[in-house]
């Protein structure tokens, strides 16, 4: 298995709706991923933001229950780790309060310094420079797509 990285909503909701900015390094990490040369972590927060992204921008009803079942495939099968919330809270309460960042992203966040991986996303909040600078001190690096690529 290759390097270990963490993912968030902002990244994985590119493997389904499509025309999105850095489509293609998403797909192209999704490939990583499918192809076990990346192994992915994530918390298992991802399904329920995944869904609720795409119920924001319309997606089909019927569609949105093809994504997350198949995100949950991909968890049983072992291409990705859905680490449980609760493996992540304390780690996730105390970034919440040092960097004002929302739950989610938190949780995102802790579940990467928990598991040792490099967290990498497209949300604006978790690119901050203290977050960023945060992420460092920790022992990981925080990743845009772009540079995940690179």
């Amino acid at each position: 298995m290759g390097e270990a990285l963490a993912l968030d909503a902002s990244v994985v909701v590119k493997w389904f709706k499509r025309g999105e900015e850095r489509e293609a390094e998403a797909m192209s990490l999704r490939d990583g991923v499918l192809g076990s040369r990346v192994s992915a972590v994530t918390s298992e927060w991802l399904f329920l933001e995944t869904v609720r992204a795409l119920v924001k921008v319309g997606y089909p009803h019927d569609k949105i229950k093809e994504v997350y079942s198949t995100l949950r495939e991909l968890t049983s099968l072992g291409f990705i780790e859905a680490v449980p919330v609760g493996a992540a809270l304390d780690k996730a309460v105390e970034i919440e309060a040092a960097l004002s960042l929302y739950a989610s992203d938190s949780v995102y966040l802790a579940t990467a310094i928990i598991r040792g991986a490099k967290l990498v996303t497209e949300d604006r909040h978790l690119l901050r420079e203290d977050v960023v600078d945060y992420a460092k001190r920790e022992g990981i690096e925080i990743l845009s797509l772009a540079e995940a690529q690179g």
